[in-house]
């Protein structure tokens, strides 16, 4: 079990719980953090043993070494006993300056049993002999005279660097004793801005951004040592503090901001420790001229919009025009039963003078924390859902939402461009500050090198999702449209298919259709059937009312397929748009069919294609996954990704811990 790092506090009430069904409970910590260079009180660490005497402490003191304590022994033996529950490992490749680990235990017998039953578990091999002869000679400095005025030099220095942060208000996550340095800044644009310009002067420092830190979490992390003069460390911390309002402000984020971002990284018993933030003179922001200058406006219902404008905005787009969303807003609201569906509407229009240049709806909604992971790590966490529907689950502002798939966002051309991504990606961020959750996604966004590079210097990371499928149209019949596929391969498949159109009655339904409660019901069973075996994109399934929904919407039309005047068997729901014709999601039913022959699945594609074809649209997309079944009917595939900015990576480190967990299981079982 993880406990998160700002949230140390509770490790006591956990650890007591666990006592109480665990023959042992071992806390694993960090003698000293290594991004921050914080860590626990010995009062905190005694309190822990204190809970039980099942209680032990794995600690990692790698960052402690030769730099504190007698001998160079490391920070935790500086300041609490090893006593029988205790055990250490540290490094000698830092601070030691050679390579391999030690462990130090009290217990003997426990030491004598991991040597004995450890070897599976155990990943490393023996010091070579350079390595060895280098160990023993820092050894023997270690414990001689020769150590300790290097630890003064050392401590010296660091409290020279704390005293210049302070002095010169230079924004460190925390001050100690520890020679670690963190410098926040926020957006890893500033971060790399900042280490290029000091690596100009001479400077060479660390950047730490994802997935070290979340992506929104970025910043210098400086570490000292006792070859540093002091002339050095004055000149290195005067150099960041030279350059870092022009930074901030080329990035366009304040101190406020960046002290906002890093609130609750440090245990509420540390926070003490953080050094306050002095008025300082700050540069002034940057502002346009009012011919450039953008304005943001955002609302909550679609009903508050010109359904028209946002129509010609974002209409040909994936299910977001005005009747879709108002589709949407009509089953997914906050009264609703089940949390999953209990969402909230934002819809963001950035102008520039009368000119609207971006648009884009966001929703904040539940999310499955897995939802853009394998589908093995899926499968995996939909077992352990049975017992509990919400495992791994929270909240998220979604550009678009979770019944729509493809492109949900406008953006004008012209060399503006880049701002305006900014000021809408900006107006998401506020979404997620003000609803309080921690992860905003930008969905199903080409893969466009300029978007991604201007969108990564805000705090997202590209997440690669599934390629979409489109079928270019320039409908002159079916025959023609046969004749036109690139590959005989492709050109006998589909003429096969053509040939049973036949044995299907092909109806299409819109909201001038009297749909009956038990015929949408079977369509939704069909859907349910589809969405269970999908879980490369794992979402929480629609909720039946959403047909109704969006048939009576005016924006959706729905093909059926039936088995000529049987029972259906296949259907899908697309909607036309424009020049655009989307599916969204589909739900067949291979009972009593031959699929060897008579596939209905694929005779549902020919059927969407001959749909669009007639409509006169331009293109069909097919969305995502089934990639062999629709490039047999011209569909080209073109990568997508969707840009996440965590401020929180808590919940992925959880989920890492289930992924690994699993891992091991499965292994042990095979």
């Amino acid at each position: 079990m993880v406990v998160k790092h700002g949230e140390l506090e509770r490790a006591l009430d956990v650890v007591d719980r666990l006592a109480r069904t665990h023959h042992h409970v071992w806390f694993a910590c960090d003698g000293v953090y290594s991004m921050y260079g914080d860590f626990l009180p010995a009062g905190f660490l005694h309190d822990l043993l204190a809970v039980a005497p099942n209680v032990r402490l794995f600690v990692d003191d790698a960052h402690g070494m030769s730099w504190a304590g007698d001998h160079g022994r490391g920070h935790l033996l500086s300041r609490f006993p090893l006593g029988d529950r205790v055990v250490l490992v540290t490094s000698l490749a830092k601070a030691f300056a050679t390579g391999g680990g030690v462990v130090v235990v009290q217990d003997r017998r426990l030491l004598e049993t991991a040597r004995l039953v450890g070897g599976p578990f155990s990943f490393s091999g023996p010091l070579r002999p350079g390595d060895l002869g280098a160990s023993i000679a820092s050894a023997r400095i270690h414990l001689s005279p020769e150590l300790a005025p290097l630890q003064a030099t050392l401590r010296d220095r660091v409290a020279q660097a704390n005293a210049l942060c302070r002095t010169l208000a230079i924004p460190l996550v925390i001050e100690n004793e520890a020679p670690i340095f963190f410098i926040a800044l926020g957006r890893v644009e500033a971060v790399f801005l900042l280490a290029e310009r000091l690596r100009d002067q001479g400077f060479h420092v660390n950047v730490s951004g994802f997935p070290a830190v979340p992506a929104s979490r970025g910043g210098l992390r400086i570490a000292i040592n006792a070859i540093h003069s002091a002339a050095q460390v004055d000149a290195l911390f005067h150099a960041i503090a030279e350059h870092l309002p022009s930074v901030l402000a080329a990035v366009g984020v304040t101190r406020d901001e960046v002290a906002e971002q890093f609130e609750g990284v440090l245990p509420s018993f540390l926070r003490a420790a953080r050094p306050p933030a002095p008025a300082v003179q700050q540069l002034p922001e940057r502002r346009a001229s009012p011919a450039d200058a953008l304005a943001v406006e955002t609302h909550a219902s679609i009903d508050q919009l010109d359904a028209g404008l946002w129509d010609a905005l974002v209409g040909d787009l994936s299910y977001i025009d005005a009747g879709s969303m108002r589709a949407a807003e009509r089953v997914f609201h906050g009264e609703h039963a089940r949390r999953e569906h209990r969402w909230s509407f934002r819809y963001v229009l950035v102008r520039r003078g009368d000119e609207v240049v971006a648009a884009a709806p966001f929703t904040t909604l539940l999310m499955k924390d897995d939802t853009f992971m394998s589908a093995a790590v899926s499968a995996a966490l939909e077992r352990e859902r049975v017992a509990d529907p919400y495992l791994f689950t929270s909240r998220a502002v979604v550009m678009g939402n979770m019944a729509s798939e493809g492109e949900h966002m406008f953006l004008a051309p012209g060399p503006g461009r880049a701002a305006a991504l900014i000021a809408l990606a900006e107006a998401g961020v506020a979404e997620m500050k003000a609803r309080h959750c921690s992860t905003l996604v930008l969905r199903d966004l080409a893969d466009d090198p300029e978007l991604v590079r201007v969108l990564t210097g805000q705090g997202f990371v590209p997440v690669p999702l599934l390629e979409r499928y489109l079928v270019p149209l320039a409908w002159r019949g079916e025959a023609a449209f046969i004749a036109a596929l690139p590959s005989h391969r492709q050109r006998r498949h589909v003429r096969a298919i053509h040939e049973h159109s036949p044995l299907f009655e092909v109806e299409v339904w819109d909201s001038r259709s009297a749909a009956s409660d038990d015929e949408l019901g079977r369509m939704y069973a069909l859907y349910r059937r589809m969405a269970a075996k999908n879980l490369r994109i794992n979402i929480f399934p629609l909720p039946p009312k959403l047909l109704r929904a969006q048939l009576e919407s005016g924006s959706w039309e729905f093909v059926l397929l039936r088995p000529g005047a049987a029972v259906r068997r296949s259907r899908g729901p697309p909607r036309p748009a424009g020049r655009e014709y989307r599916a969204l999601y589909c739900g067949v039913d291979y009972d009593d069919f031959r699929a060897a022959k008579i596939n209905p699945y694929r005779q549902l594609l020919w059927q969407l294609v001959r749909r669009a074809g007639r409509l006169g649209c331009e293109r069909l997309h097919l969305g995502m996954g089934a990639g062999l079944e629709k490039t047999r009917f011209g569909a080209t595939a073109s990568p997508a990704l969707a840009l996440v900015r965590a401020d929180d990576a808590f919940a992925a480190t959880r989920l890492q811990e289930f992924v690994t967990r699993t891992a091991l299981r499965s292994a042990g079982r095979s």
